[in-house]
């Protein structure tokens, strides 16, 4: 048994939102280093398909939290979250904000009244908490923008900290993760491989991104080392703009980057969406990188050949 194992061994995390991209990941991550998993999901039929040996409990926002749900949980991963990817209309962009807001704060407030054995509660957020920024550096001290995103992560880190009087809190700002299964690489790639790759706007926008091993990493450091607590931007060192991104992706497909999709055809496409597509947001892991976390994957070219060649496995 490793050291880490011996650690982790009997410990019991509770993992929301493991059915999403990094939830799957995460909950195989969990269960190599020696953690017992617990899932709390809304389909029981899809999460025992993913995760035949895992112990599955049925719960989603709006319901409350069962003391069983709790009972023997050492540790919380709170991944829950509607996609972002998809058209906002008004009624989406209020699931948005249920579906983060309202299952934080259910957690949360069962961790505060006590009676339970919960030592750490870590709750995602995102780097859409800073809104556009344009050319600033962004550290986690950086106050919040106004847009809609940002008023969204506001009241997620919000809602969150009201567990921090009883329990070790930790609110991972999350980038854009590149992940070659879900989210932003396969939306990106199928338009280079049919030679209409490009970039959105004017290209000129900072992308702070993250590999997906990295944020795995994250998680599994930030729980077992206990002076980790309050915010930290998981986000690669070494943050790029989106023409640059994009022009490497090509690079690495072999096709070319040569359109450039204005913010109307946009707006057409994904409504109000748009904007956060557009945000420039230039932002550096200040606290993780000062407090010893180090990346796998800081340099975006390593991120996208790993991802592109299927090297990276979890």
């Amino acid at each position: 048994m490793t050291e880490t194992s011996a650690v982790s061994a009997g410990r019991c995390v509770l993992v929301t939102g493991a059915t999403g991209g990094i939830g799957q990941r995460l909950v195989r991550a969990l269960q190599q280093q020696g953690y017992q998993v617990r899932l709390a999901v809304r389909s029981l039929p899809k999460a025992a398909a993913l995760f035949p040996e895992a112990e599955l409990v049925r719960w989603e926002a709006g319901m409350p939290v069962p003391e069983t749900m709790l009972q023997g949980v050492w540790g919380i991963v709170n991944l829950a979250g509607a996609p972002i990817a998809r058209r906002w209309t008004a009624a989406y962009r209020q699931e948005i904000f249920r579906s983060r807001v309202e299952t934080t704060r259910a957690l949360a407030g069962a961790l505060s009244s006590g009676g339970h054995e919960v030592q750490v509660f870590l709750s995602v957020s995102a780097t859409g908490y800073y809104g556009d920024r344009g050319e600033e550096l962004c550290t986690e001290s950086t106050p919040a923008g106004r847009d809609f995103l940002a008023q969204v992560c506001a009241a997620w880190e919000a809602a969150a900290q009201e567990a921090a009087s009883r329990v070790r809190v930790v609110i991972p700002r999350l980038g854009i993760v590149l992940d070659r299964r879900a989210g932003f690489l396969p939306r990106l790639m199928p338009a280079f491989r049919f030679f209409v790759g490009g970039t959105l706007g004017s290209g000129q926008q900072w992308v702070p991104w993250v590999h997906w091993s990295d944020v795995v990493g994250f998680v599994l450091w930030a729980l077992r080392t206990p002076a980790v607590q309050g915010v930290y931007n998981v986000v690669a060192p070494q943050p790029v703009r989106f023409r640059e991104l994009c022009q490497l992706l090509g690079r690495l497909l072999r096709r070319p980057c040569w359109l450039s999709v204005p913010g109307w055809v946009l707006r057409l496409r994904y409504g109000a969406l748009v904007q956060a597509l557009l945000s420039s947001q230039r932002v550096i892991p200040h606290r993780a990188h000062a407090e010893g976390f180090r990346f796998q994957f800081p340099e975006l070219e390593a991120a996208l050949r790993a991802e592109l060649s299927g090297e990276t496995k979890a």
